[in-house]
């Protein structure tokens, strides 16, 4: 059974592009050391959520054999910030201190762009999907938004509206819609295919 979040913050998006950056990082904790690594997770989000361009982070629990350790996936809404809060001497503190109740090296990955839709996993490797099986699944739900967009900026939209306006209100509506309601709701319809060796 799934075991519930830890915890989730989350500040709402205010995003300098229409993705951002997700960090997924993988701890095991040593044998008799799973309440001590909690806490130093949350120390770390705690002093994640002060740093600018903070978007959210969630965390679950272990739950063997799918997961044996605590994952934490947090976002920013730039690399820059990002990477300014990895090079912080504050991290670097919480994440020394969190290494000696971790069991072997953390496993970590940064997505960004598309693949930030599909991070919906929190059991298994943190492997992203192929690109074939994410370009497919970025196409189903591009298609038909453009064309619903269109058909209805038809009727918006003067006759004698150029051509390159158009498309982009067009693009306008179809990023945000894609990004934040249909990308992750697609993801989770195809879970099973996009990522076969879940359970």
């Amino acid at each position: 059974m799934r075991r519930p979040h830890l915890r989730r913050i989350a500040k709402g998006f205010p995003v300098k592009d229409s993705t951002g950056v997700t960090k997924i990082i993988d701890r095991i904790p040593r044998p008799g050391m799973e309440a001590r690594l909690e806490q130093a997770i949350k120390e770390l989000i705690a002093a994640a959520t002060r740093f600018p361009g903070h978007l959210g982070v969630t965390v679950t629990r272990p739950s063997p054999p799918g997961q044996p350790g605590f994952r934490m996936v947090y976002r920013f809404d730039t690399c820059e910030h990002l990477g300014a809060w990895e090079e912080s001497g504050e991290q670097r503190r919480l994440v020394e201190t969190a290494n000696r109740y971790t069991q072997g090296e953390p496993r970590r990955e940064v997505l960004t762009g598309l693949e930030t839709w599909f991070t919906l996993r929190a059991q298994g490797a943190a492997q992203s999907p192929s690109r074939g099986r994410m370009t497919v699944v970025t196409w189903l739900g591009i298609f038909p938004l453009v064309f619903l967009y269109e058909q209805v900026l038809r009727w918006i939209l003067p006759l004698d509206t150029p051509v390159v306006l158009a498309i982009a209100a067009n693009t306008a509506l179809v990023v945000p819609t894609i990004s934040y309601i249909v990308g992750p709701r697609l993801t989770r319809l195809f879970k099973k295919w996009l990522y076969p060796e879940s359970k």
